[in-house]
């Protein structure tokens, strides 16, 4: 029998930078972040750990449902919508962002 079992450690690390606002200094984080000038290691680990099992994870059996369909259809769907070379329309992008909300 197989089992699916999440699990989830959470990384935090404060940086400090200099801006003119809160809203600058957090675009120059997330900036950073995203070209890997900010990589979050082992070191950034204070203990936030979680292990579950899939049908706990979510909230619920509606967000678990969504989440197999999903699941089910992402690969083929991303797969399609760059063979079509990434419409603004495509049913994948809406699946991605159906995904943040589950």
């Amino acid at each position: 029998m197989e089992y699916s079992i999440k699990i989830e450690e959470k990384l935090s690390r404060v940086v400090t930078v200099k801006a003119k606002a809160i809203e600058e200094a957090i675009d120059l984080v997330e900036d950073m972040y995203r070209k890997e000038e900010i990589v979050l290691d082992y070191s950034d680990f204070h203990g936030d750990l979680t292990i579950e099992k899939k049908e706990d994870i979510f909230d619920s059996r509606k967000d678990f449902l969504i989440n197999e369909l999903i699941q089910y259809l992402i690969k083929d769907e991303e797969k399609h919508y760059e063979e079509l070379q990434e419409p603004n329309d495509h049913i994948y992008l809406k699946l991605l962002e159906l995904k943040e909300y589950i």
